[in-house]
């Protein structure tokens, strides 16, 4: 006998709703197995695999770690495994419980202006992108640190005791949640998503594989006020207090210098990960539900401070 998703849903028209999107999904993962984020993904891998090995040599290179993985290396395995078979946005969606298609539908279609696609020339509206995105990725990014419960998330990436290629797909999906919740508004006022443009999809591929490794690269003025270096977004993934909230651009380090977020002294990081970290011990089940356990007592702690707080002032 076979039993389909849509019939698990015993009737109820929002789930099966949820459920034919889910099956649809699948269905276009296993009809079209590589999509273009995984071939830029991919590329981005293999690019920085490429000039570890060249410069760093193959037993320090991402590839060794990967084959050799220790407990955090597994873990990014797994998310990139996630990401290159399509996955994430299924599992975004379900940990949302259907919130971020439901907000995304509704913001394209009441609030689609599409502002960049007035900008004829390609090569200009790339870039016009790239940077708007960019920097509503900086304020996010300052988001996931500055709230208690949201940091709880973000930090399953920032767990990570090594970078390597893969390092970038490293996510909680209730992080993805945040991320989708809050750019879902002015992403559709600029035009679109992300995926959307090729160009934007290349540029962040490379880029990001390139800084979540550990290549001694600076890249001397212009990686310090032009583009990220790999040791510039090193800095924003070290446990030492002095590089605390700093360098939260993803791609322009120009966001951190205008809000005073950039890192200025000296002191570059051999390690990476966080002072109190729980994680790569345990699993990573363990390492999802005890994150999202402690974002709700975030959350529980800051309400009963605001309620203090309230009562007090009548």
């Amino acid at each position: 006998m076979c039993i389909s998703i849509v019939s698990l849903c015993n009737g109820a028209s929002w789930c099966e709703r949820a459920a034919g999107l889910v099956t649809d999904r699948l269905l276009t993962i296993a009809k079209t197995p590589i999509s273009v984020d995984s071939l830029t993904l991919v590329a981005g891998m293999a690019l920085v695999i490429g000039a570890e090995i060249i410069v760093l040599g193959y037993a320090k290179s991402s590839l060794y770690r990967l084959l050799h993985p220790t407990r955090s290396a597994r873990a990014d395995i797994v998310w990139f495994l996630v990401r290159i078979l399509g996955l994430q946005s299924i599992i975004v969606a379900i940990a949302s419980l259907g919130l971020t298609t439901f907000s995304s539908r509704l913001a394209k279609e009441y609030v689609g202006f599409h502002v960049l696609t007035k900008i004829e020339d390609p090569v200009l509206q790339g870039v016009a992108y790239l940077v708007a995105s960019d920097f509503i990725s900086y304020w996010v990014h300052r988001g996931r640190h500055a709230f208690g419960w949201w940091w709880e998330f973000h930090k399953h990436h920032h767990s990570a005791t090594e970078l390597n290629a893969i390092t970038t797909s490293r996510f909680h999906p209730l992080d993805g949640v945040g991320i989708v919740l809050s750019t879902v508004v002015p992403v559709q006022i600029l035009g679109g998503t992300y995926g959307e443009s090729l160009f934007v999809l290349v540029v962040f591929a490379v880029h990001a594989g390139l800084t979540h490794s550990m290549l001694p690269w600076q890249w001397g003025w212009f990686g310090k006020y032009a583009i990220y270096s790999p040791v510039g977004h090193r800095i924003h993934h070290s446990a030492l207090p002095e590089h605390k909230d700093k360098n939260f651009g993803a791609l322009f380090p120009i966001w951190d210098w205008m809000f005073g977020t950039y890192y200025k002294g000296d002191v570059i990081n051999e390690e990476v990960g966080v002072a109190d970290n729980y994680q790569n011990t345990r699993g990573l089940l363990f390492d999802l539900t005890e994150s999202t356990r402690r974002a709700w007592r975030s959350v529980a702690s800051a309400s009963q401070k605001s309620g203090r707080t309230y009562a007090r002032s009548i």
